[in-house]
């Protein structure tokens, strides 16, 4: 092991010194630049990659009608209500009832709540929920250190 700060070869036990807003790993002679920072005493610890099983579901228990903008726009006719009169019952903007009306905007739940009980339209219908169980892949654990990056760039001045 190399010291991190003079770059002579560490005889002994390294020393974990904080220099200038960085902790660097210095022989004996260089932990007199830094402060000594003491390291408490870690158990190697090999954990086997496990998988994860979860249940999950492919839609949503409850879910608004595709064909929104039709029933809203047939349903507000049929009680005689203009945009605007429509958006002062719900409390909204009528630019709001004009984008649910062309099918440019679709409603929140909380919003299609509001048109049911104004319009007495069904706009919000139950979905079966499919479940599945589908399997968590744990990523290899590979830590890239600064130790992996000095040895590459010292091959690469050694090639050359």
């Amino acid at each position: 092991m190399q010291c991190e700060l003079c770059g002579r070869e560490i005889i002994g036990k390294p020393v974990k010194v904080w220099v200038e807003g960085a902790y660097l790993t210095v022989c004996n002679q260089c932990a007199r630049y830094g402060l000594v920072v003491k390291q408490k005493p870690q158990a190697a610890v090999h954990r086997q990659a496990t998988r994860q099983v979860r249940a999950w579901r492919t839609s949503d228990e409850i879910m608004v009608v595709s064909d929104y903008s039709t029933v809203i726009r047939q349903a507000r006719e049929r009680m005689g209500l203009t945009q605007s009169d429509l958006a002062k019952m719900i409390g909204e903007k009528e630019s709001i009832i004009r984008r649910l009306e062309s099918g440019r905007m679709s409603p929140t739940l909380d919003l299609a709540r509001k048109l049911e009980k104004a319009l007495k339209v069904k706009l919000i219908e139950r979905v079966e929920a499919s479940r599945g169980i589908y399997e968590v892949p744990r990523p290899a654990t590979f830590q890239l250190t600064l130790g992996d990056v000095a040895i590459i760039k010292e091959r690469r001045r050694g090639k050359s």
